[in-house]
C-alpha cells in the first residue's frame, strides 16, 4: 500500500480531548487502537515527555513549553508516551488521532 503524503496534513481524532493536571509523577499515555499521531500541549507550566520508556523528569526529556501552540507527534508500533510537569500545576491537552 502506498503512503499518501497528505495523511500527514490530516487529522482526525481517536477517542476523547483530554486534560491532565496530575503530572507531579510521570504520566504514561496509552496509544488507543487505530491512532497514528497525538497532538500534545502544554498548559501554565512546561512538561517534559519522553517517546522510548524513558522516565521523564523535569530537567529531562523533550520539552513542551508552556502555552505554545500544539505540536504533533507522529507515533510508531513501539511509541511509549511519557509526561511530567517540570513546576506543579502544569496541565497536558492532547488528543490522538490518525
Amino acid at each position: 500500500m502506498a503512503l499518501n503524503p497528505l495523511d500527514a496534513l490530516t487529522f482526525n481524532p481517536v477517542g476523547a480531548h483530554t486534560a491532565n493536571s496530575s503530572l507531579a509523577t510521570d504520566v504514561t499515555l496509552t496509544v488507543p487502537d487505530g491512532a497514528t499521531k497525538i497532538i500534545v500541549q502544554a498548559l501554565a507550566q512546561d512538561i517534559r515527555y519522553t517517546l522510548g520508556g524513558t522516565t521523564p523528569t523535569t530537567t529531562l526529556g523533550f520539552q513542551l513549553k508552556a502555552d505554545d501552540q500544539p505540536i504533533m507527534i507522529p507515533l510508531g508500533g513501539d511509541t511509549v508516551l511519557k509526561f511530567i510537569e517540570e513546576t506543579a500545576t502544569a496541565t497536558l491537552q492532547y488528543q490522538f488521532g490518525n
